[in-house]
């Protein structure tokens, strides 16, 4: 039986695919738990819509992700955090601090998109990557002044 996938279902197929399946599965479970819909001809009239409306929108995403990556290239953010004489901080500059800054500045980006694998602990100028969107990156500088007591 063919169906098409409403939610992805793992090990099975994602969402939007249209398989054949077994029509138990596709009867007892696939459809009582509403995660696909029987792969009629309305059925698919309307799938095939909804699929050309997602890239409409995949591709609106796709561009801005492409401006914001561009604007996030030429940004610097700059914190002056309290150091010891090494420069080491005794706090540290977090994604989600960098997050609220570029807020400030207009550019308001997800703390999960940072690319850190840590905070930053040193005084000095750092360059952190973004990941804004699927394969949609850019970096910016991060620039940390060591304040002595």
């Amino acid at each position: 039986m063919k169906v098409i996938f409403l939610k992805s279902v793992k090990g099975v197929a994602n969402e939007g695919d249209v398989k054949d399946v077994k029509e138990g599965y596709a009867k007892n479970f696939l459809f009582k738990q509403k995660l696909a819909l029987e792969a009629t001809p309305a059925n698919m009239k309307a799938h095939e819509e909804k699929l050309e409306s997602l890239k409409e929108q995949e591709k609106l995403k796709i561009a801005e992700a492409k401006a914001l990556a561009e604007k996030l290239k030429n940004t610097k953010v700059e914190f002056n955090q309290k150091a010891g004489d090494t420069g080491r901080l005794y706090g540290a500059v977090t994604s989600q601090e960098i997050s609220d800054a570029l807020a400030k500045q207009g550019l308001p980006v997800d703390k999960k998109l940072f690319d850190m694998k840590e905070p930053i602990k040193e005084a000095g100028t750092h360059t952190v990557k973004v990941n804004i969107y699927k394969e949609v990156k850019s970096q910016l500088t991060v620039i940390v002044n060591a304040v002595k007591e």
